[in-house]
């Protein structure tokens, strides 16, 4: 039954274990956001008592897949960074003040956060939603079907930081931009062979620039406007990349090696047939 339900089994765990502060806070009346390692926890669990130590092994692997290529590096730190970029230029284009610099606290931590974020949100999060939810996915559908059923889970999951970081009036951008980052994660992940680490990695950028930088050198009435934008902006790039690379949307991603090319090993689902991958 539960190698039948494994990914059921998987996202009620993980739910479990990351909103357990939630829930004792609100039994106090009181405020907590999730515990970003639960979904970690809960892919280990469910894979060891599935697979066991050999399918434990593979997914702790895919943590230290770097081998990638410089090109990935650079699109996981640089899509971020420019994305911020951009929607704080368009802001500033349409009226708002030009933002002052943050002091020297938020460039000194700006370090100590990226490492906090990447040991401790990138692992969590990033170990149990793309390196078991999508992975498993698929298995039998889609990137595009994978990412739409993966992304509302992904918001939801979110739901204890509604009210506490995440306020009502950017509430909708924010779930804009969790889909395009779904959509995003998806592309990489498949094009780096399954490798959670750039995922981390991706993660880890988005928020140390985002909300770690360019959000503080904005006024507070000014980072509403500035969410709509961000949102658009990553909405935009999403929708190019499934424009661009329908095909690899549309296929199953286990049929193409790291090369690129189609892999002999791997079995096509029935009524899927084999197609080259676009190379970036």
């Amino acid at each position: 039954m539960l190698k039948q339900h494994r990914l059921k089994a998987f996202f009620v765990l993980a739910f479990l274990l990351s909103w357990y502060p939630w829930f004792l806070a609100l039994l106090q009346h009181k405020q907590s956001g999730p515990n970003p390692l639960g979904p970690l926890v809960a892919a280990i669990v469910i894979t060891a008592l599935i697979e066991g130590r050999k399918g434990t092994k593979t997914l702790l692997a895919r943590l230290v897949r770097w081998r990638v290529g410089i090109r990935w590096y650079s699109a996981v730190f640089l899509i971020p960074i420019l994305t911020c970029v951009i929607a704080a230029a368009v802001t500033i284009s349409i009226g708002a003040p030009f933002p002052a610099m943050p002091e020297k606290a938020v460039w000194a931590g700006l370090v100590d956060r990226f490492i906090f974020i990447f040991l401790f949100i990138g692992l969590g999060e990033e170990t149990g939603w793309r390196g078991y939810a999508l992975q498993n996915l698929q298995k039998t559908r889609s990137p595009l079907q994978a990412s739409l059923i993966l992304a509302p889970i992904w918001a939801l999951w979110h739901l204890p930081l509604f009210g506490l970081e995440i306020h009502t009036n950017i509430a909708i951008p924010f779930l804009i931009g969790v889909f395009s980052a779904t959509i995003l994660g998806t592309w990489i992940y498949n094009r780096t062979n399954g490798s959670v680490l750039l995922q981390m990695l991706f993660h880890t950028t988005v928020n140390t620039v985002g909300a770690g930088f360019i959000f503080q050198m904005f006024q507070p009435e000014q980072v509403v406007i500035l969410w709509w934008v961000y949102s658009a902006v990553w909405l935009t790039l999403a929708l190019s990349v499934l424009r661009i690379f329908r095909v690899e949307f549309t296929k199953n991603p286990l049929a193409f090696s790291r090369s690129g090319s189609v892999s002999q090993n791997q079995p096509l689902p029935a009524g899927v047939s084999s197609v080259a991958s676009i190379n970036l």
